[in-house]
């Protein structure tokens, strides 16, 4: 297995830290943004939308997405059990987790892709998606935020 890892992504983050509380050491190789190579076409065969984390298996299987990465690595590795033993420990790591990414990953996700510099030639970027959304009523993702002037 080899994961294909962004040093300053939070996705990759998370499966950093999955993968450190598992004690396991994957084989890694780092995707420069900056340098677009996420977008060169050797990246873009093995994930079409260019996004890290990424785990190669070594039949060649691509595994996108943190958490489909996490759980596959606690299937192959359940000690210590991270997303639960009992239906209802799996079902409160699965509220917590949806929680987590709903209303603290995305609205800090959204501020800065909004609000950075590094996203100005990337993206058009919409000031009031910049703004911390508790601040205007809003919570998750920006397709509940209000409509008219902030």
């Amino acid at each position: 297995m080899k994961l294909y890892d962004l040093k300053t992504g939070t996705s990759t983050r998370r499966v950093r830290i999955f993968l450190a509380e598992k004690g396991l050491k994957l084989p890694t190789v780092e995707v420069d943004m900056l340098k677009g190579e996420n977008k060169d076409p050797d990246y873009l065969a093995k994930n079409p939308m260019g996004t890290m984390p990424l785990l190669e298996l070594d039949d060649g299987t691509q595994l996108a997405e943190s958490v489909a990465i996490c759980r596959y690595v606690e299937e192959l590795h359940p000690e210590p059990p991270l997303f639960g033993k009992s239906p209802i420990e799996r079902a409160l790591v699965e509220m917590w987790n949806r929680r987590m990414e709903l209303e603290l990953l995305i609205p800090i996700m959204d501020h800065f892709v909004h609000s950075s510099a590094f996203y100005e030639e990337r993206l058009t970027q919409l000031a009031a998606a910049g703004i911390c959304a508790h601040k205007i009523g809003c919570t998750g993702s920006m397709t509940n935020w209000p409509s008219g002037p902030l």
